[in-house]
């Protein structure tokens, strides 16, 4: 059957940094086919996940995916959730948002560079830092156990755990004996 699967980031179009780390865990570990539509969703900031603009963006995308099922995966960042009630706040409400409007949610934890980089980056430095990432196939490198955790610690996410409902994991490479 026929899966798109829609993901709102918190980038913007022009950056589309958080999309590279995104696209690069599900090109190393999942099997996608020509019956897989990977669509993206450029919120700008997480505060405008359910603005006008963006759900009608969403409604258009689902619309117009004729041939199978849609998921709609919210991709955001946690920041200081534990220490800053707004951020708490923030991130309850999106949640909450998500689970009433039929929506996954993939968190990172306190945003996705901490989880892949395994340190916060300045703005200025995003591009270049998800562009090396890339390139230097840093993917590999992952403990992916990090990628798969139930609830919000430092580094971590549960990205895995939300792209195993919809995409089959390609078999482990064999090391030659």
């Amino acid at each position: 059957m026929a899966i798109q699967l829609i993901f709102c980031v918190e980038t913007n179009k022009r950056a589309d940094t958080d999309s590279i780390y995104i696209s690069e865990t599900i090109n190393n570990l999942y099997l996608v086919n020509n019956k897989t539509k990977i669509s993206k969703v450029y919120l700008n900031t997480k505060t405008r996940y359910k603005a006008k603009d963006v759900m009608k963006e969403i409604a258009g995308k689902t619309k117009a995916f004729t041939i199978g099922e849609t998921r709609v995966i919210y991709c955001i960042d946690t920041d200081e959730y534990e220490k800053a009630a707004e951020h708490k706040r923030e991130l309850d409400e999106i949640r909450r948002f998500c689970k009433e409007g039929g929506y996954d949610l993939i968190w990172f934890c306190h945003d996705v560079e901490d989880v892949y980089l395994g340190r916060r980056i300045p703005d200025s430095a995003k591009v270049q830092e998800a562009s090396a990432f890339r390139r230097k196939r840093k993917i590999e490198e992952m403990d992916f156990r990090k990628l798969a955790c139930a609830a919000e610690r430092v580094h971590t996410s549960n990205i895995l755990d939300i792209l195993d409902r919809y995409l089959p994991r390609k078999p482990p490479v064999l090391s030659p004996s």
